[in-house]
């Protein structure tokens, strides 16, 4: 009797042979199924200390901003940064450490930004403006304000002020011959552009400062518009007048 079904394939000795399964069809993509995967590269061991460095040194900025430098914990710093204490402790075995770290970390920072600023300002047409503008950026932000906090720290911190000040200064050297070399260059005298500088740090530094006791943002920008006019006829008359004497 035959079997309606079809027979299974045999070979000459009887035995049945067995397919070879058809490849699986992979999955198209909805979206251009030519297109390669893609993978971010892994990154070094170098590069996530890196990264585990910074946000440490971050976290304690903001502390410090914060709580004063007598405030500053490192389990706190630890935790913010989101890494455990022993990661701390590898990169800065101590909060003095930490802290030298820190201020040398934040014046390379405002160093490189300040005068890549000040280059660009040579071909602006507002000068005061740009000077005014980088000064609020340092001023007004937590690096100022860490180093505010480590001046008005006790006697025991003497050493660390001492470590950390010395480099300060130094940054904050450059930085102003860096914006100088600029007024001097828009044609201004020497001397008059020391001035002009030094005034119009030393206003945004003071407006700074009143924040610790009153924070008032409209003022601010007020009498900066204020000075800026009134620096802008000053260096206009010093223009026109040594323009006048080179006739």
């Amino acid at each position: 009797m035959s079997n309606t079904k079809d027979p299974k394939p045999a070979d000459q000795s009887g035995a049945r042979i067995l397919k070879a399964p058809a490849p699986r069809q992979k999955l198209r993509s909805r979206r251009d199924s030519s297109a390669e995967p893609t993978y971010a590269p892994r990154r070094t061991q170098a590069e996530r200390s890196e990264t585990t460095r910074k946000l440490l040194l971050e976290a304690a900025a903001k502390l410090i901003r914060k709580d004063g430098f007598g405030g500053l914990r490192t389990i706190e710093v630890a935790k913010l940064a989101g890494v455990s204490r022993g990661a701390l402790l590898h990169h800065f075995p101590s909060k003095h450490a930490l802290v030298v770290e820190l201020m040398a970390y934040v014046n390379e920072m405002t160093f490189a930004q300040s005068t890549r600023r000040a280059r660009l300002a040579r071909s602006s047409g507002d000068l005061i403006g740009d000077i005014m503008d980088d000064a609020k950026d340092y001023f007004f932000g937590d690096h100022f304000f860490i180093g505010l906090a480590l001046a008005m720290s006790d006697e025991s911190t003497r050493r660390l002020r001492h470590e950390t000040s010395q480099f300060t200064r130094q940054i904050r050297f450059s930085i102003e011959a860096a914006w100088l070399d600029t007024l001097i260059a828009s044609g201004l005298p020497k001397q008059s552009a020391s001035d002009i500088l030094a005034l119009t740090l030393s206003v945004v530094r003071g407006f700074a400062v009143r924040t610790l006791i009153e924070n008032d943002p409209e003022q601010f920008t007020r009498l900066m518009g204020a000075w800026r006019m009134i620096v802008g006829q000053h260096i206009a008359a010093l223009k026109s007048k040594r323009s006048g004497k080179q006739k």
